[in-house]
């Protein structure tokens, strides 16, 4: 074997292993489960069960059970765990404010959009 076909070997190989580990990567990465909002078509639950709340509560309440809730969810508690992990609980933030902007606009007290 001449030294031009050694080298067509390697380099060969080289790219069959290159190849293998992408395809083994893509396949991996697709079968962990989907995290809670990366699907555009989730319909969120009632803002009285995001926010920990009956139906039938006042605003005082409701605005206390918002900020409890935000506040155990905040992004930052959570980076040290990864980008998954971060964007799940940005998801969530986002959720809780959501369920509170539906709770205020169910109680008459949200923002008249009429201009």
């Amino acid at each position: 074997m001449q030294s031009i076909e050694l080298w067509i070997a390697i380099i060969g190989g080289a790219l069959a292993c290159g190849v293998a580990a992408a395809v083994w990567l893509r396949r991996r990465r697709g079968s962990e489960p989907a995290a809670p909002g990366e699907s555009p078509f989730e319909a969120d639950p009632p803002w009285h069960e995001v926010l920990g709340v009956t139906a039938d509560a006042d605003r005082a309440g409701i605005e206390a059970a918002h900020r409890a809730t935000r506040e155990a969810h905040v992004p930052e508690r959570v980076a040290h765990l990864g980008a998954r992990a971060r964007r799940q609980a940005q998801w969530r933030l986002m959720q809780i404010d959501r369920a509170y902007a539906a709770a205020m606009r169910e109680l008459g007290l949200g923002r008249d959009r009429s201009d």
